[in-house]
């Protein structure tokens, strides 16, 4: 059953818990509505003794909250965690989460324990002793770890009233490919006999949803809370490119700052923040990723909290739980594997509700990728974000919401809503303008070395020689450009048939 902001749940005792422990005088509806059925099933399942009973357990206290990023997830189960009986237990999908969150509830004197790999036996046991006496009222872990026989083993006596899943979605992103463990969390369930369940993301597609339901609730299934997915203050653009960097460094150098920018790899991030430091003179540019180890990370995530200007180049081990509120550029160099992990990642953009932009690249890399998919879904899910990216025929915004079956409005801003709305999307890859006006002038008269070093001298394009080889040859193995086989222009390069955008240089 699915539930709406309209059938808003009204308590004094949560509104004064608000207030007294988190110094909130208002709490947003849906908020209140997630709260409120959490603190009414456990007040439903005591009053029927339901705590022995699997049966009433299966179907009270279990539901899937979709809310979009900034809309105060976090909230939905600290404050019920601080008026329950029992602890509640936290699941994280990253261990940089799961130290943030450790942080930010000692920050608040919620005295949180944090169960990882490579504790002691004394440790371990030291935690237990501090969640049984009381002491404790929230566990922070990951599936593996939990999935551990001395773990599993050890919850039924810890009484855990309330089992919370963030980041749901990884689920169905990880746990059919590299995170199997995440497919039986609902061993994790079972084992601690733990009332209530509760599993939040930010976007999730029928699919996702379904996979959810499946690997998290089996078959007694949970209630569904689905906000607006839409960030109406995120004006969503893609741009297809053969030279990525480039790309980024260009969109960088035109946009509002602080920014992140997104890859799919560790080496990239840092390939990637060396380019921009080197091309934009910056020492505002830095990486992170899952490989750094505890302090690297803790000294980026200190340094671009607090940066007016800084620019992160980052893995997704970053995209999750970001509390940066002014982040106004968001932009993936990499198309990201769903639809789901493009709007939460993007989402780390104007949580602070001011206008911010994300920025979307595609290219030929995109095409390879999907050709190895490990499954039919993932592949499926890759080119459904790759034709999105593609797309310059319909709104942006509203292409997002049909992909993840979302049937209500999207509030669409006045202006800048998306580039396909403003008229500047552009169906060409953003180098193919540059290239065939240049060889339009240049008519059999240049070979590839020749080209290059020529488009290199010309600032305005700002390519490198390497540059402007990889794009001609990306364009010649296309079909878009062609290299004579025979005298008397052996080598040289004209152009074929292509489609003409207004002349310009190339650039964002």
């Amino acid at each position: 059953m699915e539930q709406t902001a309209q059938e808003t749940y009204t308590s004094d005792p949560i509104s004064e818990a608000a207030r007294t422990l988190f110094g909130m005088t208002y709490l947003f509806p849906y908020q209140r509505l997630v709260v409120g059925n959490i603190m009414e099933a456990a007040a439903a399942l005591g009053a029927e003794g339901a705590a022995g009973n699997n049966d009433d357990r299966a179907t009270t206290g279990r539901q899937i909250v979709i809310l979009p990023t900034g809309a105060g997830k976090s909230l939905c189960f600290q404050l019920p965690a601080m008026l329950l009986e029992g602890p509640t237990l936290v699941i994280y999908p990253i261990l940089s989460f799961m130290a943030d969150q450790e942080r930010r509830l000692a920050e608040k004197n919620f005295a949180p324990v944090l169960l990882r790999g490579g504790q002691s036996a004394e440790e371990r046991t030291a935690i237990f002793d501090k969640l049984k006496s009381g002491a404790s009222r929230f566990i922070i872990s990951n599936p593996e770890v939990l999935l551990t026989e001395k773990i599993l083993a050890e919850l039924p006596k810890l009484g855990i009233a309330h089992i919370v899943i963030d980041e749901a979605h990884c689920v169905s992103e990880w746990g059919e490919s590299f995170r199997p463990s995440y497919l039986e969390i609902n061993r994790i369930i079972e084992a601690s006999g733990a009332p209530l369940v509760t599993a939040f993301t930010a976007t999730a597609s029928a699919l996702v949803l379904e996979k959810i339901e499946r690997f998290i609730f089996g078959s007694a299934g949970a209630h569904r809370i689905i906000g607006n997915p839409d960030r109406s203050n995120i004006s969503y653009a893609a741009r297809g490119c053969v030279l990525r960097d480039l790309a980024v460094r260009d969109l960088i150098s035109i946009s509002e700052k602080p920014a992140i920018v997104f890859c799919s790899s560790r080496p990239g991030t840092e390939k990637l923040a060396r380019y921009l430091r080197n091309s934009l003179g910056s020492s505002e540019v830095r990486f992170y990723h899952a490989g750094l180890e505890r302090a690297e990370k803790t000294a980026v995530e200190k340094w671009f909290f607090s940066s007016a200007d800084g620019i992160l180049v980052a893995t997704c081990a970053y995209g999750m739980g970001v509390d940066k509120p002014n982040i106004r550029t968001v932009i993936h160099r990499d198309c990201p594997p769903s639809v789901e992990a493009y709007l939460q990642e993007s989402g780390r953009a104007g949580r602070d509700g001011g206008f911010s932009r994300a920025w979307l690249l595609w290219g030929p890399d995109d095409e390879a990728a999907a050709r190895r998919a490990k499954t039919d879904s993932d592949r499926k899910r890759l080119e459904e974000l790759f034709a999105f990216a593609r797309n310059t025929m319909n709104c942006r915004r509203e292409t997002l919401l049909h992909m993840l079956n979302y049937e209500g409005e999207s509030t669409k801003p006045e202006s800048e809503c998306c580039d396909v709305c403003t008229g500047t999307s552009r169906a060409l890859l953003r180098e193919q303008t540059a290239l065939t006006e240049f060889f339009r002038q240049n008519k059999r008269a240049l070979k590839l070395n020749e080209a290059a070093v020529v488009l290199a001298r010309n600032g305005h394009i700002g390519w490198s020689a390497d540059e402007a080889r990889c794009a001609i040859t990306h364009f010649i193995d296309t079909g878009i450009l062609h290299q004579h086989r025979h005298f008397p222009w052996k080598d040289t390069i004209t152009i074929r048939s292509v489609k003409r955008e207004k002349p310009g240089t190339g650039r964002s």
